[in-house]
């Protein structure tokens, strides 16, 4: 191979170490921050709301919007520098995706979805990873990680694998697909794979009330073949040996899957949440009162109801804020504290960080509630921003790993010693 170095299209370096192994640098690898990026997401959150309509027509991240993420490096916030990405951590994922949802939630959940899991590709062997990230990087992939919807049959070099999978978030803009299946004839959770996206075939499923624009479709797969590079064993993930922990230094790649998704997209609804309240105080500010004695008009900041309802929801959601971005911080310390000594999360350890997530979905759902009750009948208009955030909150409400019971079940049972709570048979990601 040399060590001859090029520039690829998007401006990423590709080389090849002294090993012979391919690194890819991102220009901004070194010098970008947090701060930079949350900034640049701010800045997006108007023409994101102007957008918001064309792209739930679309039923998938608007093109657009799309090209915008990927200027901003967004997508590689999480992965790892040597594979073209920044090797932030969930903190910082998650504070660009409370900016985004302010604009939009689809496409925060989108971008939380790809971002999140160019993470998870960083777990397979290193080998699997030269192919997902390529020459340049760009590596999206939606995942069902568990092993449901298919069925692998081992062959010599790696596996046959069929079946179907739901809910692959932002499978339009993909080039990679994830997905779990159990393996024939073998006992166990299954394994994981990422499979080249064009080998799927798209059903077109997706048509919900609310998060309308993730394009959270189904795919398919028929007697695909998948190397072995690219499968990883959900025992694995369990018992926290992921081969990508070893190929990566950096304590993020040492973070409990459970762990780890379970923030992954909750920024999401944390902006919606503080949407809301954007919408409801400009309300208050304009809106003229209708009265029906004849009086003086006034605006409905001048009616306590609307400023003691405005005051509720911007506390609630500022409670969601502070509580998802400590617990992202915290659980980044927790594993740049561990890593190095070999330690492990415990299942009870990984089991509130879940519980608290779902708190956070509780408590921007009932933001949300409190603006949509309280702002009156337009608010109900097909189209209307708070239409919007009361229908995609509620269905990000729904997803099973940020229900608020399920999660204090599996976070109780652990605690009290009666059973294992949350286990790789658990439910798919993305929708």
């Amino acid at each position: 191979m040399g060590n001859g170095v090029t520039t690829t299209e998007i401006g990423v370096k590709l080389s090849y170490d002294a090993r012979g192994r391919r690194v890819l640098t991102h220009p901004e690898a070194d010098s970008i921050t947090k701060e930079a990026l949350i900034e640049r997401a701010r800045a997006m959150t108007p023409a994101l709301r102007e957008r918001s309509a064309r792209q739930e027509d679309l039923g998938q991240l608007d093109p657009e919007t799309f090209d915008d993420f990927v200027h901003a490096g967004f997508f590689r916030t999480c992965q790892p520098k040597r594979f073209g990405g920044f090797e932030l951590g969930l903190d910082a994922l998650e504070a660009i995706l409370v900016e985004i949802g302010r604009g939009d939630a689809s496409a925060a959940w989108n971008l939380g979805i790809l971002t999140g899991h160019a993470w998870w590709a960083s777990m397979f062997p290193e080998e699997g990873q030269e192919d997902i990230f390529g020459e340049d990087g760009h590596a999206l992939l939606p995942t069902g990680i568990f092993g449901r919807g298919g069925i692998a049959k081992k062959v010599e070099g790696g596996y046959l694998l069929t079946g179907k999978w739901l809910y692959q978030s932002g499978i339009d803009v993909a080039n990679w697909l994830g997905v779990g299946a159990v393996v024939e004839g073998e006992p166990g959770p299954g394994m994981s794979f990422i499979v080249q996206r064009a080998a799927g075939t798209l059903i077109e499923d997706w048509d919900m009330m609310g998060m309308r624009a993730t394009g959270s479709k189904s795919v398919t797969l028929e007697n695909v073949f998948v190397p072995e590079r690219r499968a990883i064993s959900l025992a694995a993930m369990e018992a926290q040996e992921l081969p990508g922990s070893k190929v990566h230094p950096n304590p993020l790649y040492s973070t409990p899957l459970f762990a780890y998704i379970s923030i992954e997209v909750t920024g999401t609804a944390v902006g919606v949440a503080l949407h809301a309240v954007d919408v409801l105080d400009e309300i208050a500010r304009t809106k003229p009162i209708r009265r029906r004695d004849g009086g003086p008009a006034g605006f409905e900041m001048e009616q306590a109801h609307i400023r003691r309802r405005l005051g509720e929801a911007k506390s609630l959601a500022q409670a969601a804020k502070a509580l998802l971005l400590s617990e992202a911080e915290r659980l980044m310390a927790l594993v740049r504290d561990y890593a190095p000594r070999g330690q492990k999360m415990s299942r009870e350890e990984i089991a509130e960080v879940t519980l608290r997530q779902a708190r956070v979905i509780e408590l921007s759902v009932r933001a949300v509630d409190e603006v949509f009750t309280v702002a009156g009948t337009t608010a109900t208009k097909n189209g209307h921003a708070l239409e919007r955030c009361f229908r995609d909150v509620h269905t990000i409400a729904t997803h099973q790993v940020l229900r608020f019971d399920v999660a204090a079940e599996a976070w109780a049972q652990v605690h009290f010693g009666l059973g294992l709570g949350q286990t790789t048979s658990g439910p798919p990601q993305g929708g």
